[in-house]
């Protein structure tokens, strides 16, 4: 056969495909709308997953660029990926490297025509705009020729494209403006297109100093010659690295490696987002084949009823290949118009789960939309499940008994007629729709224990402000507690307010880490101890119950006293028994506090523990309380407190009240950050709830379908066998043996379908926990809840046809043809 001969059997194949489908709209219409559920939930899933994970980032050959990182091998946990500029310039000279750019994020504070404000200056090596590959919108980026030739940097700056929108309202006349950061000018040279954000989408990019007696600290980032494997070009950084720890053994471990991390294994887009996509793209996969058993169902019922029109085309010569053909066309051209309504669908659907995803879990330069890739794998998808559910139904039509089907006899007393195919999809529904269910189920459990959390402190009423403090107004230990000691004075006599303490950023999760050692005990290389930095009412301001000892004194905080509180895990870094209590702890943190971090002329690397107190969630919720020890924030001057307010009221209600109060004594100090600890606590659970909200739609809607695809089997099998049960009742059976009968075969299906789902379902529930979900391998509460809410519907979808069948009347059944 040509070509073309091909080409026109083909449509002549699609032509009678369309015609045929078009005499029976109700079948298209059901079959059309089960297939778009399906194929539209997964393209909006896949459109998700393309903008998260597979295209995320603008720049150039994102998969090439590699992050160098340090890991320490007695915390393997622990790694390193900023290096001083002395290592970042030798590392740029390794052969391996094709080049490779540095990036040191930090802040300024904004001031001159502009508010106040706490501005996202990124520093990036001269290189780096080349590096990343992305041509700005307007004007130039930064350039090799903006480093003079002692390496210090030009006073200019590229915008991100919001922030050009926020303080020049897109107006062309920026450049060549000035912005005042930290009381130094820098000139606007450019803007960057909008999905431009390293390491900031509202800020903008500044050139870092590459001068190696410089001991700033940066994060770096390379690609590798071509044919250069990363694994030779570790071994290359290995060796450089430890030249270097010879030289300055304080900065590095005592035993480390090095490797080579992926930049798009290392960024938001994977982790835990990644996670829930993955385990979201297989649940809508799971409905899309719950949608194709469904349909192939009715194909199967329309196939038995068109079995006398089959036998006829074959007995004047049609071939069962071309036959078997043909309806699989049928298929195709069904599922392609679903597969149109599915779009439709996904484009609303898109928007709904861009909308409910967590902004930090999602890089900022993603854009999720159905574009062009996402449409071809929708048409992709819709001609595969054309051909998923339609093989069955076609290979069963293809091959009907000739004789018999022109004789009739498909409808013979028991309708059984591709009956065990059937049932055996009618199952699968159910057995998919069983672990849909389930995993919506222990992601509703999981956010619930999550919200029922013992947190150790209480988190309602409590107004939380960063107060980042400019290094050159702010460049001395007095100046800086002097200015936290006015800030915490002057709101504490603020109406409603019932209690203030002001600390380091990181109250109430997080903050900064200290190797430590113990009064009388080795030191060992454990990891490091959580350190916070808290004004006397820390405790009361943030809810958290004394254990024993006492809490620090105002006097102790007012004259920077060695002293410290730890919290219950941590005691038992002492031996069993052994109360901490009087004893001695050295923190590293004070002896060596790092750059821009000041201490008092007093100051020891050894604190008194006086107190302990209950333990609090303080490295998210998800995880247990980690050993963390509370010291004078007097001890440590960084270049920015966190000040934490208890009200009697609503907090964010006395948010232009502490600003009046801190602008009294600095008029150029911003507040950044204003949250209640409610809502930071709230930011724990935004990933719980994403996941909850979509597996819980996508679990009802596997339901749905389901509770259809039983309905619809049974109600043919009534209809088939009507003359059969007309029989059965003029032999005597009464309506509720009749009833019985079809609830019987309805459930013995669903009995298999729950029991085939809940084994799939254990599977399941053991891989959902880690990261993502923290629940019980085994639930027996959402395993009951699962099989009363399908059952429920099962039963309901069972009784209709079941009660139809019971209410025939003999003698019309007994006509029945």
């Amino acid at each position: 056969m040509t070509m073309m001969s091909r080409i026109e059997s083909i449509w002549q194949d699609i032509r009678y495909g369309a015609r045929v489908l078009s005499k029976t709209p109700g079948f298209v219409l059901v079959a059309a709308l089960s297939l778009a559920l399906g194929i539209g939930a997964t393209t909006a899933i896949f459109s998700v997953i393309y903008g998260v994970l597979i295209s995320p980032y603008p720049y150039a050959k994102p998969n090439q660029i590699w992050s160098p990182q340090i890991r320490d091998l007695k915390d393997p946990n622990q790694s390193r990926m900023f290096y001083h500029m002395r290592e970042y310039v030798e590392i740029e000279k390794l052969p391996a490297f094709a080049e490779a750019m540095a990036t040191n994020p930090g802040s300024r504070l904004l001031t001159g025509d502009h508010p106040p404000e706490n501005f996202r200056a990124i520093a990036v090596t001269a290189n780096a705009f080349q590096f990343l590959g992305v041509a700005p919108a307007w004007g130039r980026t930064i350039q090799p020729g903006d480093l003079g030739p002692d390496r210090s940097p030009a006073p200019v700056i590229v915008l991100s494209y919001k922030a050009w929108q926020r303080l020049f309202d897109l107006s062309p006349s920026a450049l060549g403006k000035t912005l005042v950061l930290n009381d130094q000018a820098f000139t606007v040279i450019g803007v960057m297109p909008p999905r431009f954000g390293w390491w900031t989408d509202d800020g903008g990019w500044i050139v870092e100093p590459e001068d190696p007696r410089d001991n700033t600290e940066v994060a770096a980032i390379v690609r590798l010659q071509p044919g250069v494997p990363s694994r030779a070009a570790e071994e290359q950084l290995q060796g450089l690295l430890r030249q270097l720890a010879e030289a300055h053994p304080d900065d590095f471990p005592k035993t480390f490696n090095t490797r080579l991390i992926n930049y798009l294994d290392m960024t938001v887009a994977s982790g835990d987002m990644q996670s829930s996509l993955t385990l979201l793209f297989g649940a809508v996969g799971f409905l899309l084949l719950i949608a194709c058993a469904n349909v192939a169902n009715l194909q199967m019922a329309r196939g038995t009823a068109r079995a006398h029109e089959i036998a006829v085309r074959i007995s004047v010569g049609a071939g069962r290949g071309r036959l078997f053909r043909q309806l699989l066309t049928e298929s195709v051209l069904l599922s392609t118009a679903a597969g149109v309504l599915g779009i439709l669908l996904a484009i609303g659907l898109t928007k709904a789960i861009v909308a409910l995803m967590p902004a930090g879990y999602v890089p900022n330069e993603a854009r999720v939309t159905v574009n062009g890739y996402v449409l071809l794998f929708s048409a992709a998808v819709s001609v595969l499940t054309g051909i998923i559910f339609g093989l069955a139904p076609a290979l069963k039509s293809s091959r009907h008994d000739l004789v018999e089907s022109l004789k009739d006899a498909g409808r013979s007393l028991s309708g059984q007629a591709g009956g065990r195919t059937r049932a055996a999809l009618a199952v699968a529904e159910i057995a998919l729709s069983v672990v849909l269910l389930m995993g919506a189920s222990l992601t509703v459990r999981g956010f619930v224990q999550l919200q029922r959390l013992d947190l150790g402190f209480q988190p309602d009423r409590v107004l939380m402000v960063d107060l980042p403090m400019p290094p050159k107004r702010y460049s001395t230990y007095a100046q800086r507690i002097g200015f936290a000691e006015r800030v915490l004075d002057a709101v504490k006599s603020l109406p409603n307010v019932e209690s203030a303490a002001i600390g380091n950023g990181g109250m109430p999760f997080g903050g900064p880490r200290s190797a430590y050692s113990i009064e009388g005990q080795p030191k060992t290389d454990s990891r490091p101890i959580l350190m916070q930095l808290i004004s006397a009412s820390y405790f009361r301001t943030m809810g958290i119950a004394l254990r024993a000892g006492r809490a620090l004194t105002d006097q102790e905080i007012a004259l920077a006293d060695p002293v410290a509180v730890i919290n219950e895990a941590a005691t038992k870094l002492w031996p069993a028994g052994t109360s901490p209590i009087g004893r001695q702890v050295r923190l590293d943190l004070l002896g060596k506090p790092g750059p821009s971090v000041f201490v008092p002329a007093h100051s020891s690397d050894a604190v008194t523990v006086v107190g302990v107190i209950a333990d609090t969630r303080n490295q998210g919720l998800r995880d247990p309380a980690a050993p963390a020890i509370y010291i004078p924030y007097t001890l440590v001057a960084p270049p920015g407190r966190t000040l934490a307010l208890r009200t009697a009221g609503q907090p964010m209600l006395l948010l232009n009240a502490v600003r009046d109060r801190v602008r009294g004594i600095d008029k150029d100090q911003p507040l950044m950050r204003p949250l209640s600890l409610d809502d930071i606590v709230g930011f724990e659970t935004v990933q719980p709830r994403f996941n909850m909200a979509l597996f819980t739609c996508f679990g009802l809607l596997g339901l749905a379908l389901a509770t259809f695809g039983i309905y619809s089997m049974l109600s043919y099998s009534v209809a088939r066998r009507t003359h059969e049960i007309g029989i059965r009742m003029a032999l005597g059976a009464d309506r509720r043996n009749v009833l019985s009968l079809m609830l019987s075969m309805g459930g013995r299906l669903v009995l298999i379908g729950l029991a085939i789902g809940l084994a799939g379902s254990v599977t399941l529930a053991r891989f959902l926990q880690g990261e993502v979900f923290q629940v019980p391998g085994t639930d027996p509460l959402a395993m009951a809840a699962v099989v009363f809410l399908l059952g429920s519907a099962a039963f309901l979808a069972c009784l209709v046809p079941a009660a139809r069948a019971a209410k025939l009347d003999p003698t019309v059944a007994l006509r029945h043809e």
